[in-house]
């Protein structure tokens, strides 16, 4: 009796163990949380230190703008980004299907390249205002064709789509990614690792998940970047990276910045 007992303990253990590890989605256009898709306005303070107790450096306004909007006859949302420092360094218009938020048009443009970037994700087509070098349009084309073959979210357009995801503790969220311009489609790990408490200005306690995603590089090390996400609206409200050479800071602004 003494041994079934035991062998009956191994086996709950095990599976409890495997189902705890197992616990991963892959997310599709049929298990986002479109619900909790925010629209209007909101605004993030972006900043990097080079270590824990050193200075705040580089400090970047972001500005997002999200709303209901017609696209080519499809019901869709746009979202507008501008990215300032020191003068406005990067803009973005996106524009996502409203019924799984998968991207029909993408508009880039980083001051620091020179070029702004045009992704039709209907009729499949790149095109460039600008100087671009033929290798690195050959190269965004092809990463384009290859990645546009398949479902995938606007990996640029991160912090209006996280709230969609479904959130539990200890569940591992497998999503296709795309950031268009910037490499392949990639299937990106984010696990929910623990929960915890924030404060608004007025001191009222915020619970959050805390997300992680991981990024090993075999010659630049790990990458760690942490979300915390409101579990109330599901609104990204902090961002904690690790990189090699630094930290990077994101916190959402109280009162949003006007767009």
């Amino acid at each position: 009796m003494k041994k079934s007992y035991l062998i009956l303990l191994f086996l709950l253990h095990f599976f409890t163990g495997f189902s705890q590890k197992g616990d991963t989605i892959f997310i599709n256009n049929k298990n986002l949380e479109l619900q909790h898709l925010h629209t209007g306005s909101s605004s993030y303070i972006i900043f990097t230190k080079k270590n824990t107790s050193g200075p705040a450096e580089r400090i970047i306004l972001v500005k997002i703008k999200t709303e209901p909007t017609t696209y080519q006859n499809k019901k869709a949302f746009e979202i507008k980004q501008q990215w300032d420092v020191d003068g406005m360094a990067h803009t973005a218009t996106t524009v996502l299907d409203n019924t799984d938020a998968s991207t029909l048009y993408h508009e880039t443009w980083w001051k620091r390249l020179g070029y702004t970037m045009k992704f039709d994700f209907m009729s499949k087509k790149v095109s460039f205002d600008g100087t671009v070098n033929d290798t690195i349009k050959s190269k965004i084309t092809n990463e384009f064709e290859t990645s546009s073959k398949q479902f995938n979210l606007n990996w640029h357009s991160d912090l209006v789509l996280f709230p969609t995801l479904p959130f539990k503790l200890n569940r591992t969220l497998a999503v296709p990614f795309y950031d268009p311009g910037f490499g392949n489609a990639v299937t990106a790990y984010y696990k929910i690792i623990d929960t915890e408490t924030l404060f608004d200005n007025n001191g009222k306690k915020i619970a959050c998940w805390i997300m992680e995603h991981r990024e090993e590089d075999p010659k630049n090390g790990v990458s760690i970047q942490r979300f915390w996400i409101s579990k109330k609206t599901k609104e990204i409200l902090k961002e904690e990276d690790q990189f090699p050479n630094g930290l990077r800071f994101k916190y959402k602004i109280g009162i949003a910045v006007p767009i």
